[in-house]
């Protein structure tokens, strides 16, 4: 998890956004103070759970993850380090940069928690997808999680620079869902690109980087990122199946989806039906 220098094209891409008054928000000193520790060669449970165990807030949302039904205990977690070895280190550290990136990025208008909770239902979804096609797939679902938390968060970052970004759904307090892309266009900007840039500044694996970048795109056999854009799209494709809200990309990119996650057109109906069964028990 150490810092990674930026190549020389997302050093550009980086300086032009800054230049252009985007600002990336920086990691919040938990995130840093957490990865310090696991990068100690005396790094230890212990010392992790004391240091959550300093913020009541962040102690709040694991109490809440950890006895939620999915975990199914039979008695209430209330310690961080048996929270931490129900959970294990990467799915907490994954819940901490989400918690993190929520409040780095936003605040509490009415707009931006619309935002979360969807980004938040599109994790939750990918994360039940990766966790159903695992043999065929190697993305575990706190990966496939993380992804979907970041995937979009260049959104609220453009939304706080150009104040017409999306200028619709902040009218209809996240009712009215715009075509991002399109946004785009109108300003002359790139969201995928800030929160690829936002993932590679906080330290995501290379691969959810590039999904991040590439989540609306088709992408060639072989790139590294293929997997995860294809459990992405899926989920984006259940989310607005759910929401009642319209298709813009998927028959674009369901075939190679599909193949790529090991499914078929035979059994699709039942496994989405699954997927959002499962979504449904555990939130």
């Amino acid at each position: 998890m150490a810092n990674r220098p930026l190549t020389p094209e997302d050093q550009k891409q980086f300086d032009d956004l800054i230049q252009g008054g985007i600002q990336i928000p920086p990691q919040p000193a938990i995130l840093l103070e957490v990865e310090k520790l696991l990068n100690s060669p005396r790094n230890n449970a212990n010392a992790l759970a004391k240091l959550i165990g300093q913020d009541p807030g962040l102690c709040a949302v694991v109490f809440r993850v950890v006895n939620s039904p999915f975990y199914g205990l039979s008695k209430p977690i209330d310690n961080i380090s048996k929270a931490l070895v129900v959970l294990g280190i990467n799915q907490l550290v994954n819940l901490i940069k989400g918690i993190a990136l929520r409040h780095a990025i936003g605040g509490k208008d009415a707009v931006y928690e619309k935002f979360w909770e969807r980004s938040g239902d599109i994790a939750a979804l990918s994360s039940v997808i990766a966790g159903k096609v695992i043999s065929a797939c190697n993305i575990s679902p706190d990966q496939a999680y993380m992804a979907g938390l970041f995937h979009e968060c260049g959104v609220p970052i453009l939304m706080q620079r150009f104040p017409d970004y999306c200028k619709a759904f902040r009218l209809g307090e996240g009712r009215n869902w715009p075509d991002f892309r399109e946004e785009d266009r109108r300003f002359n900007t790139d969201h995928t690109v800030v929160g690829y840039l936002v993932a590679r500044h906080w330290n995501l694996p290379d691969f959810a980087c590039q999904a991040i970048r590439y989540h609306h795109d088709r992408l060639h056999v072989g790139h590294t990122a293929l997997t995860l854009v294809s459990i992405l799209q899926m989920a984006r494709h259940l989310y607005h199946k759910m929401a009642g809200l319209p298709e813009t990309q998927w028959h674009e990119m369901q075939a190679q989806a599909l193949e790529e996650l090991g499914l078929g057109e035979e059994g699709l109906t039942e496994f989405e039906e699954d997927v959002v069964d499962t979504f449904r028990q555990e939130n």
